[in-house]
């Protein structure tokens, strides 16, 4: 008999191919509307009404740098309500839970490959610290839930996520789909240079979502329970390499103008994900210029919507 799971943030980028990676399990994924997570009452009132087996908390109050300086209150307030409702009602009922969390849990000055130990040896990046202070906190609770309950959670940090369904609208955009919308809309326009901000020396760790959402499945194992795991690609890609990448998806015939003085975001970025490899035996499948065909493949079939 396959098992149920409340997943929660079901209908954003990842949730949307978590619920398909879920499968055979029932996945019950109501939306903000029909589970109302900032409320507690209703949390529990729905986990009495379903049997419910596992829950992947995926949602949150989320965006880019502008929506983080812009509601810092409401990044801290609005995911730590969200989490602690869930993960203490989950722990109440022994219900195993994973936690998606975040990068920006991680200092600003944590060494690069990151490894899951140094969550909290520092603080975090000045523009994301109350998102990532809101979301290690729950990682606290439920560490300490676990200890005085005996109940059961996977805590699991991804890397940059990139892919179909990602957001290319510039409020919430991450540099994935900034630079293949930007990309696309100067081929089109015939514009012959793009500017890309900083020296294009910076690395980040690009993981494709269906590769991320595969590996937070096999973290609900046994194997992984009562773990901080990352899940990240292995490689650091530069931003030119990146933006590079993109224009020979796109077919974009036009020159690429790094301007350093614009600020180019940290200079380096990458996740150890060594214990995802060896609990989970976690390897992404999709290479970075296939996902980024997939992904701009998409992106021109579903753009008007």
């Amino acid at each position: 008999m396959s098992k149920t799971v409340l997943l929660t943030g079901g209908r954003g980028f990842l949730g949307q191919h978590l619920q398909s990676a879920l499968r055979p399990r029932q996945v019950l994924a109501p939306s903000s509307s029909e589970l109302d997570l900032l409320d507690r009452n209703a949390v529990v009132q729905f986990l009495d009404r379903h049997a419910v087996d596992e829950i992947v908390h995926a949602a949150g109050f989320v965006g880019g740098i502008g929506r983080n300086k812009a509601h810092p209150g409401r990044m801290v307030a609005d995911n730590l309500r969200m989490g602690a409702n869930l993960v203490e009602t989950a722990s109440e009922r022994k219900i195993h839970t994973l936690i998606v969390s975040t990068v920006c849990v991680y200092p600003a000055e944590a060494p690069v490959p990151t490894p899951e130990t140094a969550m909290y040896e520092g603080y975090p990046a000045a523009d994301t610290a109350f998102y990532g202070i809101a979301k290690r906190t729950l990682h606290t609770l439920a560490e300490g839930l676990q200890r005085e309950f005996g109940s059961s959670y996977v805590y699991i940090i991804p890397t940059n996520l990139y892919g179909p369904g990602d957001y290319f609208d510039e409020a919430k955009s991450h540099v994935v789909p900034a630079l293949l919308r930007r990309t696309i809309e100067a081929k089109e326009a015939g514009l012959s240079e793009i500017v890309v901000w900083g020296d294009g020396t910076a690395t980040r760790d690009l993981l494709y979502v269906e590769d991320a959402a595969a590996g937070m499945v096999s973290a609900l194992d046994d194997r992984a329970k009562n773990q901080v795991l990352n899940l990240g690609s292995g490689i650091e890609t530069s931003i030119r390499e990146l933006a590079e990448t993109i224009c020979e998806v796109v077919a974009y015939p036009g020159n690429l103008i790094f301007d350093a003085s614009k600020p180019g975001g940290a200079p380096r970025r990458a996740l150890d994900a060594t214990r995802a490899s060896e609990l989970l035996d976690f390897r992404p499948r999709i290479s970075l210029r296939e996902g980024l065909q997939n992904t701009f493949s998409w992106y021109m079939q579903n753009r008007q919507q």
